[in-house]
C-alpha cells in the first residue's frame, strides 16, 4: 500500500504560528524573545551549507565514522539494562496514518517516542493530544523539517521553540530532545 500525500503550502491551521513548511521569521516578537534568553556568544562560526545537502568527502576524515558516507554504525547507542529492550521511534509526525499506529500500539501494549514537525502538530493537534493521553514520549523534530546546517542559530532557535510552544500548548508538557532533520 502506498499512500501519497501532497505538500499544502498554506497559513497554520491554529492562529499565531508561522506558515507552513517555512522556516520562521527570526524577527518576530516571540523570537526575539526567545533569543533573548539564550546565550549564543559560544556557538561555532560554522559557514552555512547552500543547495542540496552536501556531497560525501572525497577524503575521508581519520578515525571519523560518517554513517551515510561511510557505511559504518553509529558509535553513538545506547545500552538497556534490561535485554531484549528496544526504543521506537517514529519521525516526521504526526500524519494521516498515525491514528492506525497508534492503534496498534495501543492493541500491543507498547509505547513509542515520536518526533514531530511543528508544521505537521498544527494541522493535527488531536493527534498529538491522543499521543501524549496514550504515554507517548513526544520530542521536536523541528518546525519546518529544513536541514539545520543550511539555517543560522537564529533560524534553529525559531525552529525548536516554535514546535515547544506549540507543544506546550496542546499537552501542558515542555519538549526536551529534539532530533535534528
Amino acid at each position: 500500500l502506498l499512500v501519497a500525500v501532497g505538500a499544502i503550502h498554506a497559513q497554520a491551521v491554529i492562529p499565531g504560528y508561522p506558515p507552513l513548511y517555512e522556516v520562521p521569521d527570526v524577527n518576530s516578537r516571540e523570537v526575539k524573545r526567545w533569543l533573548k534568553q539564550i546565550d549564543l556568544s559560544g556557538a561555532p562560526k560554522i559557514p552555512l551549507n547552500v543547495g542540496e545537502v552536501p556531497p560525501c568527502p572525497t577524503e575521508p576524515f581519520p578515525d571519523r565514522c560518517n554513517k551515510w558516507c561511510d557505511q559504518c554504525n553509529a558509535d553513538d547507542l545506547f545500552f538497556c539494562r534490561s535485554n531484549n529492550t528496544w526504543a521506537i521511534t517514529f519521525d516526521d509526525g504526526p500524519q494521516l496514518i498515525t491514528p492506525s499506529l497508534l492503534d496498534y500500539l495501543k492493541a500491543e501494549k507498547l509505547k513509542a517516542t515520536f518526533f514531530l514537525v511543528g508544521t505537521n502538530v498544527v494541522q493535527r493537534p488531536d493527534i498529538v493530544r491522543r499521543q501524549f493521553a496514550e504515554g507517548h514520549h513526544l520530542a521536536s523534530h523541528t518546525w519546518s523539517h529544513k536541514g539545520l546546517t543550511a539555517l543560522t542559530n537564529e533560524q534553529i532557535v525559531a525552529e525548536v521553540k516554535w514546535t515547544e510552544k506549540l507543544v506546550r500548548e496542546l499537552t501542558g508538557r515542555r519538549l526536551k530532545y529534539v532530533r535534528p532533520p
